[in-house]
């Protein structure tokens, strides 16, 4: 996607944040080797933080003995204000500050709109 259509950082399209309704994004992040632990500490630091945000209604990440350093995520937000007030509070700034040097390729993003 281009830089002109989302926002911020290339990460969200802009039509999910204009969004009045709910919206959803399941994701994808792997570890480079070796960072697999520190990488679960960064999220396992803002789980909890994120669930008390205004407008969260779910927020699960997910990993399997499998596949050590593979997390997938899965977030619905009440609108795309929520989301983008979500992303802007400080600890996510921090959150993704740390994990920059930490993943493996691109952080990988799917964006919902729900039927109902």
């Amino acid at each position: 996607m281009s830089t002109d259509d989302t926002t911020p950082d290339g990460l969200i399209p802009a039509a999910i944040l204009a969004s009045d309704t709910p919206v959803a994004v399941y994701g994808y992040a792997r570890a480079k080797a070796g960072e697999e632990g520190r990488m679960l500490g960064e999220i396992q630091a803002i789980i909890g933080l994120t669930r008390k945000e205004d407008g969260c209604e779910q927020y699960v990440v997910h990993t399997t003995p499998d596949q050590p350093g593979a997390f997938a995520f899965y977030e619905r937000w009440s609108s795309g204000a929520h989301l983008l007030a979500h992303v802007s509070q400080p600890f996510m700034q921090t959150y993704f500050a740390a994990i920059a040097g930490l993943v493996e390729g691109e952080l990988e993003a799917n964006w919902l709109h729900p039927l109902s």
